[in-house]
């Protein structure tokens, strides 16, 4: 039986090793979600939708952490040219992102695991764990 994607054997519904794995998938950054989905994939075995959605957001976001770090390497370094306005902002970027202030965790990085330790929660519960522009993308393509 196949859906309207052409996905065979789609399930709806997500087991405990899913959810566990869905969880686990956003704690690693994504690394445990590629893992199995390749493997699922050689097995032949379909994911469920939930399953899908945690790997595919859980990807996504390590993507996007990964490109604005270094879209804002580029910007800083480019900024730090400007005489005062430089020293300014350059400082400014640095106490919220590498200056540790909360458990040894700038507060840009203690948002993220505050982020991930949502996300990871509502998929251990079977729940899909929503981010405002993120969550509509991946329901798109799930």
């Amino acid at each position: 039986m196949s859906n309207y994607r052409g996905f065979k054997n789609s399930r709806n519904y997500a087991d405990m090793s899913e959810k566990v794995l869905s969880a686990l998938s956003y704690l690693t950054s994504g690394l445990i979600g590629f893992i199995w989905l390749v493997v699922s994939h050689i097995r032949k075995k379909p994911l469920s939708s939930f399953a899908k959605y945690h790997i595919f957001q859980a990807l996504f976001l390590s993507i996007l952490l990964y490109v604005t770090n270094i879209l804002l390497n580029i910007i800083i370094s480019v900024i730090q040219i400007i005489p005062f306005l430089g020293a300014f902002i350059t400082n400014i970027v640095y106490y919220l992102v590498q200056y540790p202030l909360i458990i040894n965790y700038s507060i840009v990085q203690f948002g993220l695991i505050v982020i991930y330790i949502y996300l990871a929660s509502f998929a251990f519960m079977g729940k899909q764990g929503r981010l405002p522009v993120v969550s509509d993308m991946i329901k798109q393509m799930v």
